[in-house]
């Protein structure tokens, strides 16, 4: 029910994983949520650090709408006696209320049902880590207890502001960096994984500005600096049957899904890790999965396969892979379809399985990493911005977004070469 001093936002998260939209006052907010807002095509393009693309395909012209999910919200608190904020994720739909070609949402509906066509449903985790700053704090001992207390009332309140909105957390707790956290979320389809995404990390952002701090997930603060990545859980299922692991290793439903991962992991990384200051996390001996390579409880390699406690005739009723090249910069809802475009399409060309890296793939010699299709990943957005990546969004996400997406990319490209790393990676904290 609408009160006094409140405001609904109507938001869609854009191709540079930003969070856009549009508020109004409570008088209007039941119109709002049945009726949508307008907005420009354009501003899905707008840069992380404003502007648009000069080549973007929309221009001056058209307009979308954003039309919200009732079931993809969260009320906001007010801060410092202003007025509280519901927020809700929309579609970006057509003027007539059709499906928009480049809406991130649309895109990842679109994918799940063709997953489902396979007979295969997903599962969807989350991991993210952070920094937060303000927290004056003159030592931060990794996984300690002292720094899961220094975080607690941050975390308090976002998982009782979360748990109001139906939404649960795995775990909120201190990471390995100096004050950095990590927050886990509970494994649900791949939609309502993203929307809770989203919905998580504006209420981390909104509380800890409400309590005089700053959170923020930036992938790389500082060269020196331990980065933050998101880890992506997954598992595959048949009905009520994971099939996604069996005797610690993958099943013949899943193995062809992951090899298409593996034979297009060039084409998904610049869907998963956006900026440029993303690739500087990108290296060797990170635990990040700079090599393109799946194996059982590797943290090097760019898929790691988690059995979770096996049952006595092999199955693995828990297990999940954890896709680990992605960060907070990206649009979720198109990493969650790059990974399920990609996987189908080892579906459909019977990739055979990949094998079981058990080593760190940089030590490996040339002759080994040839015979098991070990390849490092791009280690720079120029280097991301291949014309067979290109080639591969538009195959799994139509020419309109392709060609908008990219011409994000290369956007940030050129914004980069114009700023020394630490001067970019200052403007980018205030924005991711």
């Amino acid at each position: 029910m609408a009160t006094p001093g409140h405001f609904l936002f109507l938001g869609n998260q854009d191709l540079n994983g930003i969070l856009r939209g549009r508020s109004v006052p409570a008088g209007r907010m039941a119109e709002a949520m049945a009726d949508g807002l307008p907005w420009v095509p354009a501003n899905l393009t707008i840069g992380a650090l404003n502007g648009l693309p000069p080549d973007n395909p929309f221009g001056p012209l058209g307009e979308i709408r954003f039309v919200p999910d009732p079931a993809a919200c969260v009320t906001l608190g007010g801060h410092q006696g202003g007025p509280a904020f519901d927020l809700a994720l929309c579609d970006a739909r057509q003027m007539d209320g059709t499906p928009w070609a480049c809406c991130p949402r649309t895109a990842l509906k679109s994918a799940i049902a063709d997953l489902a066509a396979t007979g295969l449903t997903m599962k969807v985790a989350l991991e993210h880590e952070f920094t937060v700053h303000g927290l004056n704090e003159s030592n931060h001992v990794a996984f300690s207890l002292s720094a899961g207390r220094v975080i607690a009332p941050l975390g308090q309140r976002v998982l009782d502001t979360l748990e109001r909105s139906g939404i649960a957390l795995e775990q909120f707790q201190a990471e390995y960096g100096a004050s950095q956290f990590e927050i886990s979320s509970v494994p649900t389809d791949p939609l309502t994984a993203a929307d809770r995404t989203v919905l998580t990390l504006e209420t981390i952002r909104d509380t800890a500005h409400c309590m005089g701090l700053r959170a923020s997930f930036l992938p790389k603060p500082s060269l020196d600096e331990v980065g933050n990545g998101v880890h992506i859980h997954f598992s595959l299922w048949d009905g009520a049957r994971n099939v996604t692991c069996h005797s610690d290793w993958l099943t013949n439903r899943s193995a062809p899904f992951v090899a298409g991962l593996i034979d297009h992991a060039e084409s998904l990384v610049p869907l998963t890790v956006l900026s440029a200051n993303s690739y500087a996390r990108l290296r060797p001996h990170s635990w990040v999965g700079a090599f393109t390579c799946v194996g059982l409880r590797n943290r090097e390699a760019m898929i790691r396969l988690v059995p979770r406690g096996p049952a006595v005739d092999g199955s693995s009723p828990k297990a999940s892979l954890e896709y680990r090249v992605s960060d907070a910069t990206a649009n979720v809802y198109l990493a969650l379809a790059a990974i399920i475009r990609a996987g189908l399409a080892g579906i459909a060309a019977g990739s055979p399985a990949p094998p079981d890296v058990q080593h760190d793939p940089d030590t490996l010699p040339p002759e080994q990493r040839a015979a098991w299709r070990v390849r490092p990943l791009p280690a720079s957005l120029d280097a991301a911005l291949t014309r067979q990546a290109l080639q591969d969004a538009t195959t799994w996400f139509g020419p309109d977004l392709a060609q908008a997406y990219y011409s994000c990319r290369r956007s940030d490209a050129v914004q980069a070469a114009g700023y020394s790393f630490d001067a970019l990676a200052a403007k980018l904290a205030l924005v991711y």
